[in-house]
């Protein structure tokens, strides 16, 4: 990464930091430390997924298709329901049967009809999907590495427990979430 590429990043972290010191306190309800951490959360997944979607792009991958072909590497060897792949995806739950046609087209799936139940539809990863596979991950790990290399040990494991702390925030947040909130903002939609 360029030095050019870090002051583009610091700069626009700095102006979203700076913008929500100046301006949202003139907001009820707002806590700065709680707006710091969304914005923050928010760029880090942002510059982290530029970068890895870069990767990706020069194995002709996407996160999306990486993610599916190592839930079924890792899967069953019957291989999984399509239905179990989307609601498995780490990324987004784009149309999982646009994502099969393109995995099948490039040959690294195969789509089987369940004999019980004919509705049900399996995907399964092929030999040239396992060999990618074989060839790309370790690729990846150490890019992962890298790009992490000046945290430490338990500094990783630090953040993983805060992530984990922080998605159970969000998930019991999401659940009592009222329908509508003083001065409903689904007014002005």
């Amino acid at each position: 990464m360029s030095n050019r590429t870090i002051v583009t990043e610091d700069r626009r972290g700095n102006y979203y930091a700076q913008r929500v010191r100046e301006c949202g306190p003139q907001y009820a309800g707002f806590d700065l430390l709680s707006a710091e951490v969304t914005i923050s959360f928010l760029y880090t997944h942002d510059v982290l997924s530029q970068i890895l979607n870069r990767l990706l792009a020069e194995h002709r991958l996407s996160r999306s298709t990486l993610n599916i072909l190592m839930l079924l590497r890792h899967g069953p060897a019957e291989g999984m329901q399509l239905h179990d792949l989307g609601e498995l995806l780490l990324v987004s739950r784009a149309n999982i049967t646009g994502l099969m046609d393109h995995l099948e087209e490039k040959g690294y799936v195969k789509r089987i009809v369940d004999p019980e139940d004919r509705r049900a539809r399996y995907a399964r990863i092929t030999k040239k999907a396992e060999a990618l596979l074989d060839q790309f991950m370790p690729v990846y790990y150490r890019f992962l590495k890298q790009l992490l290399r000046d945290l430490s040990e338990g500094e990783k494991e630090s953040l993983i427990r805060l992530f984990r702390k922080t998605r159970a925030s969000l998930f019991a947040s999401a659940e009592q979430y009222p329908e509508e909130t003083p001065g409903d903002i689904s007014t002005l939609r």
